[in-house]
């Protein structure tokens, strides 16, 4: 087989022809041309019409072969098409003006999903703005022929970005369980970007949103999408319980410090963890110090007794179990448990619409961790904007540009 006919197969071109290939310098320099007396796709629409005239020649960087750097060369026709006038033909390996053939950008973009963009960089023997060009492309792509249809839940989450408390917000799809948008900070303006760039229409079609009990996020739901229902993710609830205990424990550790007793020495996991996750060796540590009249003892109580309200699957009756451990944490004469009983008094119409959908953040949260690979792997990204085109890329179950041959 000719080279000619190799790269004509890589390419998938019907319309047009190789007319040589040589080596000029270090790269491989392809020639193409446009077959005689046939009608050419119209950009637009992509109608069949008659070419007018050339423009200037344009090139591509294409797949190395064989280690080679390889670039296309082509002089693009303008064709009257009957509706839209004087076009530019459809290039069949082009993606608009961008200087890369659709295959190379298939590539790149396939690797970087799985290694840091400097190792695609150096395997592919591009630099690393190329690279992160592909994936512009192909996330461009993706989001063209995907629209969104029928997202019913979402969950927002935020995600640091790096030291100095630099966050980015995120926004899931639940129940396909993928990324929809990523966008800097963690404030009123980053929700707003989204809900604009998501749209009238799919906003008014949400049932369900999960978010933790940031009051910035849930102004800025309400003056978006006030039908949806707001449901308090369960797992950033616990995280506060777990704060509450600790408090408590530090507090009476101190306390015991100073009167020279280091009963809680050591122990802050034994209440945190959950039961069957003990070791053997903490269980009976556990055991011993629930015989002890400790103030974290009843804490530990009221949180194993808190376990119990996701058990229910009735909303009236998880409603009552509440209210009765209500009581509990503000008669325990504990400051933190009285302040956390209090923040889920606040907000107990988000809590128990858990009971009607159903739905919680710990999808994202297994993505966020997703999400810190893909930061960690490339050890961390220097703009905002490249780290939510990585994460859209990684997380989004974008539709790749389809190209002839599978180069990988």
């Amino acid at each position: 087989m000719l080279i000619e006919s190799i790269v004509r197969f890589t390419l998938g071109v019907k319309d047009h022809r190789v007319l040589c290939v040589k080596l000029s310098g270090s790269e491989l320099r392809v020639d193409l041309d446009a077959k005689k007396r046939r009608k050419l796709p119209c950009s637009i629409c992509g109608r069949r019409a008659r070419p007018k005239d050339r423009l200037k020649e344009r090139s591509w960087r294409h797949v190395s072969l064989w280690g080679i750097a390889a670039r296309l060369y082509y002089r693009p026709r303008r064709v009257e098409c009957p509706e839209h006038g004087v076009r530019v033909e459809n290039i069949p390996w082009s993606m608009g003006k961008k200087p890369m053939s659709f295959p190379l950008i298939t590539v790149l973009a396939f690797w970087t999903r799985m290694l840091p963009w400097d190792q695609v960089a150096r395997l592919f023997g591009v630099s690393w703005n190329t690279v992160r060009a592909a994936v512009e492309a192909a996330v461009e792509y993706g989001s063209q022929q995907e629209d969104y249809q029928g997202v019913r839940f979402i969950g927002i989450d935020e995600i640091s970005r790096k030291k100095g408390h630099t966050y980015h917000t995120n926004v899931y799809d639940l129940e396909r369980k993928r990324l929809i948008w990523s966008g800097a900070h963690r404030d009123k303006d980053s929700l707003r970007r989204f809900f604009a760039w998501w749209g009238k229409q799919r906003t008014a079609a949400l049932e369900g949103v999960c978010c933790d009990m940031w009051q910035k996020y849930i102004d800025v739901i309400h003056e978006y999408c006030g039908k949806a229902v707001i449901v308090f993710d369960k797992f950033h609830i616990v995280r506060h319980l777990m704060d509450a205990i600790d408090k408590v424990r530090k507090m009476e550790t101190r306390v015991l410090a100073e009167a020279g007793c280091e009963a809680l020495k050591g122990t802050k996991y034994l209440w945190l963890k959950n039961p069957w996750n003990l070791t053997d060796n903490q269980k009976i540590t556990l055991s011993d110090l629930l015989k002890g009249n400790f103030k974290i003892v009843r804490a530990y109580l009221l949180k194993e007794l808190f376990r119990k309200l996701w058990d229910y699957t009735s909303k009236t009756w998880a409603q009552k179990y509440l209210k009765r451990w209500f009581w509990w944490a503000t008669h325990s004469r504990l400051k933190p448990l009285r302040d956390f009983a209090w923040m889920l008094r606040r907000h107990e119409e988000g809590i128990l619409a858990y009971f009607d959908l159903r739905i919680d953040n710990g999808i994202v949260e297994a993505m966020n961790n997703n999400a810190k690979v893909i930061s960690h792997r490339a050890r961390g990204y220097r703009s905002e904007n490249t780290f939510s085109l990585a994460l859209i890329h990684g997380l989004g179950k974008l539709q790749l540009p389809q190209c002839q041959h599978r180069f990988s």
